[in-house]
């Protein structure tokens, strides 16, 4: 999948081809390069950037800026040694540590802020290398070869051992932890990296899946664009939860086309674009449910979206522009002109703001989100504290930015160019959104505009679902319906028309174009008030139905980890588990899912102990039957029966010292038990000695098994 540099990932030069190689070859000697700084407001020989800033490339001037943010200003630059000013950069920001990547050399380079020169370096063999850092890890990733290695930050030496994920690797990213996710498409999993080793991976997919990784406030996502799904990765490195995500996203997948993934967000909302048919998909990482609009694109170049605040930033490259989509009032604003067109543009968030410039070129934007865009050039020389600001050649970015109407994106011409009759509107309602519920889907709409409408109206509601309100006034204070039924398992799409009266009065209506697909359902999520007792049939368990079950048939997951471990299916709020007859401490987890996706897990532990069985004594003949001590023939005599037919209660069964019966020879030979109780207490009797099922001839020399329980 296409992907972008995130908040800590940046590329000064644009390019798609994400295979790189990397061999670590020794540290090489030290790289300096002349710093400009420039003061906020007063001079000073000690120079420090504004807290709140972002390192930018310029290599067309062979030159890394840093950028006040609040200010829109720049407030520091590098100038690079010649022999890099053409290479391809990234540059890498967690707090106080930039790295600074050059994929031609393969060149680690670390920026010194304080004295904004570089201080350290190290040589990796192969071009193009992935390097990541959060939390104050660093790591280098090969994705050809499959290697991964921790650094220093600082030294840029590595750190513990390397590690190989089966290759070829999509772009890794960190987690808040500190930890390196890998995707592998080869295995259809993503792999977690720490300490210098590999743990346990997480299946998103099968072999050969579409993978991309997107860190969203700290925790991992994966979204397969092969099966359509997005796989939230919870804190102990489990795929807590899974989304189904329309299936536009799979056909799309299939035509060779892609789905645009951020690698990083700050918000836990993550925001997808299937650029071949418009689609956005808003996804929430921390339930699984999502939104989706049908936008009206042009048939542009685009990179990832970014998401701040209210609203959604789609890169447009052919433009050189930001596409604003405000999921507040589910519309397109204006765009925000950034570096002129077919612009290699590099869009992130960090610390609050969206960055957006291409590095070849000086003009660049960033926000807040609250206010509006602001314009700046990297290659100017009036800095923060200056007055008399330099305005931007046009062409360059350097043009004042819009997010008014009066700056519209241009849609593409309607496949029909007949004029619209008159009192129709010129286009019909645009930017379908549909929402799941549970039981529920909503569609909401941007009213159609101009003309004389007398009303809206949903197309397409099957048989046997209902639509609410049943029709909508041109002026109605929420553009929106809601259709209620239908099944979980299959998805549904929509189309909302405008109606009007021509100059003759006659009736007539312009309908859109299709939502993307919907459920009537959402992921679940987690059930509740999980109860575990030991029966003669096995563990039971029994549980709550999660919120957000109603309206789809809900499957269940049980696992269990103590003495036994396993996993068992199921469709009602219960299950016999007949394979749990060892007493002892479990751990159960109960998760949900259902055509929309899969929720949190619930866990619960519960000590079990096996209820007692009734048996006859046997084989006693005229002499006695011990209940000892301990599971042997020699310990001590807690209780002695000297007759056939007595009834023993029989509470658990358990392995011991083998015993072999001094006359009756190998037939009454073993090393099973029965925990007895007796009048004196609980003892151990020779397995023989009762009649339990399978006992029979030389049975006894084995587990029963249910309805018995095996002693802890």
């Amino acid at each position: 999948m296409s992907r972008q540099g995130n908040g800590g990932v940046w590329r000064a030069v644009f390019s798609r081809d994400r295979m790189t190689g990397q061999v670590a070859i020794g540290l090489v000697g030290l790289l300096v390069v002349t710093a400009v700084v420039y003061g906020v407001g007063v001079a000073s020989a000690k120079y420090k950037l504004s807290d709140v800033g972002a390192w930018l490339g310029a290599t067309s001037k062979g030159m890394l800026v840093h950028v006040n943010g609040p200010a829109a200003k720049v407030d520091g630059k590098a100038q690079l040694p010649a022999r890099h000013r053409t290479a391809n950069i990234k540059i890498i920001q967690d707090g106080n540590t930039v790295l600074l990547v050059d994929q031609t050399t393969g060149v680690v380079s670390r920026i010194d802020p304080s004295q904004l020169k570089v201080t350290q370096s190290q040589q990796f063999g192969g071009v193009r290398l992935q390097v990541l850092a959060n939390a104050g890890k660093a790591y280098t990733v090969d994705p050809v070869k499959g290697v991964v290695q921790e650094i220093d930050p600082v030294k840029l030496a590595p750190v513990g051992n390397p590690a190989t994920v089966a290759p070829p690797l999509e772009e890794a990213g960190v987690d808040v932890r500190g930890t390196l996710w890998v995707p592998s498409p080869q295995t259809g999993q993503v792999v977690p990296f720490s300490g210098g080793a590999l743990h346990g991976p997480v299946r998103v997919g099968t072999g050969g899946d579409r993978l991309s990784l997107a860190i969203a406030a700290g925790e991992p996502v994966v979204v397969n664009a092969t099966a359509g799904t997005a796989t939230m990765v919870g804190p102990d490195g489990t795929g807590r939860l899974t989304a189904n995500l329309p299936s536009t996203m799979r056909q799309a997948t299939r035509t060779g086309a892609e789905t645009l993934v951020p690698p990083r967000t700050e918000a836990k909302t993550v925001p997808l674009l299937v650029q071949s048919t418009g689609s956005l998909v808003l996804l929430d990482t921390g339930t699984a449910q999502f939104r989706s609009v049908k936008l009206r694109l042009p048939r542009h170049r685009y990179q990832a979206p970014q998401i701040l605040g209210s609203r959604v930033y789609i890169p447009d490259e052919s433009a050189g522009a930001l596409r604003v989509y405000n999921t507040a009032t589910g519309g397109m604003e204006g765009t925000i002109a950034v570096a002129g067109r077919n612009a290699d543009l590099e869009v992130f968030v960090k610390d609050g703001m969206l960055w957006a410039h291409d590095p070849q070129r000086s003009g660049a934007v960033v926000l807040d989100g609250r206010g509006p865009a602001r314009a700046f050039g990297k290659y100017e020389d009036q800095v923060a504290g200056g007055n008399n600001r330099r305005s931007l050649p046009q062409g360059q970015g350097g043009q004042q930015p819009s997010t008014t109407p009066n700056n519209p994106p241009q849609p593409p011409p309607p496949p029909n160019r007949t004029p619209p009759p008159p009192g129709a509107p010129p286009e019909p309602p645009t930017g379908l959104v549909v929402t799941p519920g549970a039981g529920t889907m909503r569609i909401g709409f941007q009213p159609a505009l101009g003309g004389s409408p007398t009303g809206y109206v949903l197309k397409d509601v099957p048989a046997g679902l209902t639509a609410a309100p049943a029709a909508l006034a041109p002026n109605a204070g929420e553009y929106a319906f809601t259709v209620s039924g239908g099944d979980c398992a299959q998805e549904y799409r929509f189309r909302v028309a405008v109606q009007y009266k021509d100059a003759q009065g006659r009736a007539g209506e312009r309908v859109s174009g299709y939502t993307d697909p919907v459920r009537p359902c959402v992921a679940p999520g987690a059930p509740s008030g999980i109860q575990a007792q030991a029966t003669a049939q096995g563990a039971r368990l029994s549980w709550a139905a999660p919120a957000g079950a109603q309206g789809a048939a809900v499957s269940y997951k049980v696992g269990w980890t103590g003495p036994t471990s396993g996993t068992k299916n199921v469709t009602t709020t219960s299950a016999t588990l007949g394979t749990i007859w060892i007493n002892g401490q479990y751990t159960f987890t109960v998760s949900a899912a259902n055509g929309a996706g899969s929720g949190d897990g619930t866990s619960t532990s519960a000590t079990l102990t096996g209820p007692s069985r009734s048996y006859a004594i046997q084989h006693n003949g005229s002499s006695d039957a011990y209940a000892r001590s301990a599971a042997n023939g020699t310990s001590g005599t807690v209780y002695t029966y000297n007759d056939n037919g007595h009834t023993l209660t029989v509470l658990c069964q358990v392995k011991g010292a083998y015993y072999t019966h001094p006359t009756a020879g190998a037939n009454f030979a073993g090393d099973l038990y029965n925990r007895v109780s007796t009048p004196s207490g609980p003892g151990y009797m020779i397995g023989y000695l009762a009649n339990t099922p399978g006992s029979a001839g030389t049975g006894w020399r084995n587990f029963v098994g249910l309805p018995l329980w095996r002693c802890s």
